[in-house]
C-alpha cells in the first residue's frame, strides 16, 4: 500500500505571504523614491563608492582583458592581501614605508596610532565581507604600511630617484600601474592623514598631483606648478577620473556661413549616420586637437568645412588597464555618475574602425601611438568598447551636427572642391597654376584683340 504524505494546508499561503511582503517592500521603496523626485528632495551622493571588486558582468564581457584588473607586482589593501603571488613585494613595501617615515620626519608609532584611530571609518570603505578576516590591529597595520609605501614609491618615482630605493625603474613603473586598479585602491583619507603628518606635507601633495598628471591619458602634463587639492576623493583612481573630466571646455562657434550650412542639413538617423574618421574626412570634416585634458571637451563647429575638436590622447601599454578600471569604477552600483569615461570610449570606437582611422588621428596630432602598429590601436579601442553601454545624450549635440553636415548637398560639394584642389600642397599648387594659366591666357587674348581688329 502506498504511503501518502500530505503537505501542510498552510504551506502555499505562507509562501505567498512571504513573496507578497517582499513585493510590497519593493513597491514601498519605489513609491518613496518617486515622491522624493517629485519634491526635488533627492539628496546628492554624499558617501563615496566602496573599494570593491570588479563587477562579474564586466569581467565576463572583457575576458580578453582579465590581466588589466589584477595586480602585477604588489597587492594594496585587503582584497588581494596574502596572495602568495605578491609575497616578494611585502618586504619591499616594508622598506618603502620605513623610508617614508624616516624622510617625512614622522614616527612609526604616531602614524600607526593615527591610522588605528580612524580604523572604523576605514572599514566602512570596504564591503564587510572583504575585511571581516582582519581585526583592527591587522587592518590598521596593513593600511599603515601600504599607505606609507605608496607615498614613498610615488614621490621617488616622480623624482627619478630609483637608486635610492634600491630598485629598478621598470619594476617601480609596473608597481605604480598597480595603483590604478579598482581592486587595489587605498582610502584617499588614509593618504591625506599620512601626508598631513609629514614635516613638509606640500612635498608629498605635489608628488601625488604630478603622479596623477603624468598618468592622464589626455597627454597634457605641466609639472612644477604647486597644486593643493582638497577634494574628498574615495581613492587615487577616482582622482584620476576627476582630473580627466574637469577643466575648461573649449567652445568655438560656427561662422555665419557655417551656421547656414548646418541649418540646411538633416540630422535624422535614417540618413547618412555617424561614420569613422576616414569617412568623415572624405565628407570635409577634420579633427583638431583641443588644449584641455577634459574627456568631455568634444565639440563640432563649421566654417566652410567641419571641425571636430577633441582632447589629445596618448595610447601605450597602460591605456587599456587605466580605461577599463575607470569603466569598472563607473559600473559600481554605489557610485552615482553619468558614465563619462564609458561614453568617451564608445565615442572613440565610433571614430576608429580601421588602422587608417588611427593614422588620420596621428597625422592631426590628436593621437600619440606608443603601443605599436596603428592596427593594434584600432583593435584595442574596438575591443575595449565592445558591449559597453554609454550615456546616449553625452555627445548628442556633436553627433547631430555631424549628421547635419554629412546630410547636406552644399557641404558635399564643398568637400569635393576641397579634395580636388586643396587637400594637398600639390593639388593646391596645381589649382593656383591653373588660375595663373587662365589669367595669362586672358591677358594674351586681351592684347591680341587690337591686332586682330586692325588686320
Amino acid at each position: 500500500m502506498d504511503t501518502i504524505i500530505e503537505m501542510p494546508a498552510d504551506q502555499p499561503l505562507n509562501f505567498m505571504e512571504e513573496k507578497m511582503k517582499e513585493f510590497d517592500f519593493a513597491l514601498h521603496e519605489v513609491q518613496n523614491q518617486e515622491q522624493k523626485e517629485a519634491q526635488g528632495s533627492t539628496p546628492p551622493q554624499t558617501t563615496k563608492p566602496l573599494i570593491q571588486r570588479v563587477s562579474p558582468l564586466l569581467l565576463n564581457m572583457k575576458a580578453d582583458f582579465q590581466k588589466c584588473f589584477e595586480p602585477r607586482l604588489v597587492a594594496l589593501g585587503p582584497l588581494h592581501h596574502g596572495n602568495p603571488k605578491f609575497q616578494r613585494a611585502e618586504q619591499s613595501k616594508l622598506k618603502f614605508a620605513a623610508r617614508f617615515v624616516h624622510v617625512s620626519g614622522t614616527k612609526r608609532d604616531d602614524l600607526f596610532n593615527k591610522v588605528k584611530a580612524q580604523i572604523d571609518d576605514f572599514r566602512k570603505c570596504y564591503k564587510p565581507e572583504d575585511v571581516e578576516a582582519y581585526d583592527n590591529d591587522k587592518l590598521a597595520w596593513m593600511l599603515f604600511v601600504d599607505g606609507c609605501a605608496v607615498l614613498c614609491a610615488v614621490h621617488y618615482g616622480m623624482e627619478g630617484k630609483f637608486d635610492e630605493l634600491n630598485t629598478k625603474a621598470d619594476l617601480l613603473v609596473f608597481a605604480q600601474l598597480d595603483l590604478f586598479l579598482l581592486e587595489n585602491q587605498l582610502p584617499y583619507k588614509l593618504l591625506k592623514i599620512l601626508i598631513g603628518s609629514a614635516k613638509d606635507p606640500q612635498i608629498w601633495e605635489q608628488s601625488i598631483a604630478d603622479f596623477i598628471a603624468q598618468n592622464l591619458m589626455t597627454n597634457i602634463h605641466q609639472k612644477g606648478k604647486h597644486v593643493v587639492d582638497d577634494k574628498d576623493y574615495a581613492h587615487l583612481l577616482e582622482r584620476l577620473r576627476d582630473e580627466l573630466l574637469t577643466g575648461k571646455e573649449m567652445k568655438i562657434n560656427n561662422t555665419k556661413i557655417g551656421g547656414i550650412l548646418l541649418s540646411c542639413g538633416d540630422s535624422r538617423r535614417h540618413r547618412k549616420t555617424f561614420r569613422s574618421i576616414k569617412e568623415l574626412k572624405e565628407s570635409g570634416i577634420h579633427v583638431k586637437p583641443s588644449t584641455t585634458n577634459n574627456l568631455k571637451d568634444i565639440s563640432f563647429y563649421c566654417n566652410f568645412l567641419g571641425k571636430l575638436m577633441m582632447p589629445r590622447l596618448l595610447v601605450d601599454d597602460s591605456t587599456a588597464s587605466k580605461f577599463l578600471n575607470l569603466v569598472a569604477l563607473e559600473m559600481c552600483r554605489d557610485f552615482k555618475n553619468d558614465f563619462e569615461v564609458t561614453s568617451y570610449l564608445c565615442f572613440m570606437d565610433a571614430l576608429i574602425d580601421t588602422a587608417d582611422d588611427v593614422k588620420e588621428l596621428r597625422v592631426t596630432g590628436m593621437l600619440h601611438n606608443y603601443l605599436g602598429s596603428d592596427e593594434e590601436v584600432a583593435n584595442l579601442f574596438n575591443k575595449m568598447s565592445r558591449d559597453l553601454v554609454p550615456d546616449q545624450k553625452r555627445y548628442e549635440n556633436v553627433t547631430n551636427d555631424i549628421h547635419k553636415y554629412c546630410n547636406n548637398p552644399w557641404t558635399d560639394a564643398l568637400a569635393q572642391v576641397y579634395f580636388t584642389y586643396f587637400s594637398t600642397p600639390w593639388t593646391f599648387l596645381a589649382f593656383i597654376g591653373a588660375i595663373i594659366g587662365l589669367l595669362f591666357s586672358a591677358i594674351q587674348a586681351y592684347f591680341a584683340l587690337p591686332q586682330n581688329r586692325s588686320g
